[in-house]
């Protein structure tokens, strides 16, 4: 079977409930039903197929159900997904999983060259299995650190997955009880665990977390990292403690007034402008951050067409205004940045606590800058001219002329993303109507009449007036 044809029938939850049910299903005394399966992932075509599945089983005396998390990997031609299964049988004990489940825990499905894995097993992540039932014992010290001073022991550990992609990583939350013997005081701490597919990408996740801490140091910066709490190379995990504060996006929406959050918006800008003028030498990227693909634009300007040819038109006069916008800008600034910035991954704390890390690069900053200005869009108009106001404050005024393209260019990908999804068809418009606004000059907002973002004069002159504020 060709891999199309095996992708196909892999994402279809009905085959797959058949398929589950012949070969992962433990037979014995106490009989289990396959009563449903749900595809909740799906990456086909490249060196490997990845898919997730939600599987509902039930148990028939009494009628109760119970959901089970199953993945599949497929590596393509040359026999790899069956060597890997081998591989598997040879270093793995036949049965269920360290946390038991009517599932065996894994098994190879010759018809569709798929190898199935019943979560938390993964080959690839060879200590979530274990770290998902208890501590190991490299965690121990490290994890016990935070307690304080006295003889402190476990006294519980629960873990919950928080997000898995087969065969690529895993963050698992871990919540430790703890009791000091002396005084018999109990107390609890949670933590994250990253666990990541190879050691390279292990190490650098653990060498961003040591600079970026060491380029903050001691300097009065207005962020901060989640504490690096342990550091396990051989398992690829690394381990930061929990941080408490409410995200970027809780402080919008929980907001007493306006101005309440305008202030906590330009708070976040004067962070990331701050993340932008570290002086670190931050990594190349793989993916090789800040550099505008033409051909990436015209293939989501042609899929938008496609799907939505009544919209033909505005698409043409987007992705014109786009390349227009890039032919004029110049070469990027190589900054530090963040790579995926979210509103969920700055925190408010005493100082803003930037989260994952993952993607963090040397880079254009007008990717985060525009990122984040995406996703801020729904808070109107008021919040993302205070955000790129304050922003633009804080950082070199020849930034200024490339955020337009950036923008315009992060909502075009974002409407060709949405075309794709019955779900949020609706957003292709405004999505494409917001990019038109921003490359004539307003602020792409979703309000029906956005108000425009002041130009490069207007905000230079704003600017000069707030630092001659702060210096009076």
């Amino acid at each position: 079977m060709g891999l199309t044809g095996m992708a196909a029938e892999a994402a279809d939850p009905q085959r797959m409930r058949a398929i589950i049910d012949q070969y992962l299903l433990r037979r014995g005394d106490h009989p289990v039903e396959v009563a449903a399966c749900q595809v909740e992932f799906t990456r086909r075509g490249g060196p490997r197929s990845l898919f997730q599945y939600q599987v509902t089983l039930r148990d028939p005396t009494d009628g109760r159900e119970w959901t089970q998390a199953v993945s599949g990997v497929a590596y393509g031609g040359e026999q790899r997904t069956r060597r890997a299964a081998e591989r598997l049988q040879r270093h793995y004990p036949p049965g269920p999983p360290a946390t038991g489940t009517a599932l065996v825990r894994a098994a190879y499905v010759p018809e569709l060259d798929l190898l199935l894995q019943v979560f938390p097993f993964d080959h690839q992540l060879p200590v979530l299995e274990p770290l998902m039932a208890g501590p190991l014992p490299g965690l121990v010290a490290p994890l016990l650190a935070p307690f304080g001073p006295g003889d402190w022991h476990f006294a519980g550990w629960e873990a919950e997955a928080m997000r898995y992609r087969v065969d690529l990583r895993a963050c698992v939350r871990l919540t430790i009880h703890a009791r000091e013997d002396g005084t018999g005081q109990g107390a609890e701490r949670h933590f994250f665990a990253k666990i990541y597919a190879s050691d390279a990408e292990a190490e650098r996740s653990w060498s961003i977390q040591r600079d970026v801490a060491a380029a903050l140091g001691e300097r009065t910066e207005p962020i901060a990292l989640a504490p690096l709490v342990a550091y396990l190379p051989d398992e690829r995990l690394l381990v930061q403690g929990q941080v408490h504060g409410p995200s970027l996006l809780e402080v919008i929406r929980e907001a007493a007034s306006l101005e309440e959050a305008v202030a906590a918006v330009r708070r976040a800008a004067r962070a990331v402008a701050a993340l932008h003028r570290l002086p670190l030498a931050a990594p190349p990227h793989r993916l090789k951050q800040g550099r505008m693909d033409p051909e990436r634009l015209r293939r989501r300007a042609e899929e938008l067409r496609a799907t939505h040819p009544d919209l033909a038109s505005l698409v043409a006069e987007v992705e014109a205004g786009i390349r227009a916008g890039f032919a004029t800008i110049g070469e990027a600034p190589s900054a530090p940045v963040h790579g995926d910035l979210k509103p969920n991954h700055l925190l408010f704390d005493d100082r803003i606590v930037l989260l994952d890390l993952d993607k963090f690069a040397a880079g254009d900053p007008m990717l985060d800058v525009a990122n984040l200005l995406r996703q801020l869009r729904g808070s109107g108009s008021a919040v993302t001219q205070a955000f790129v106001e304050e922003y633009f404050a804080h950082v070199p005024a020849a930034w200024e002329h490339r955020l337009t393209p950036h923008y315009a260019w992060a909502l075009l990908k974002e409407a060709s993303t949405a075309s794709k999804s019955a779900r949020h068809e609706s957003r292709v418009t405004p999505l494409l109507m917001g990019a038109h606004v921003v490359l004539a000059g307003g602020d792409g907002s979703s309000n029906p009449e956005p108000d425009r973002i002041p130009g490069n004069g207007e905000r230079s002159a704003r600017r000069e007036e707030r630092r001659s504020q702060c210096n009076t």
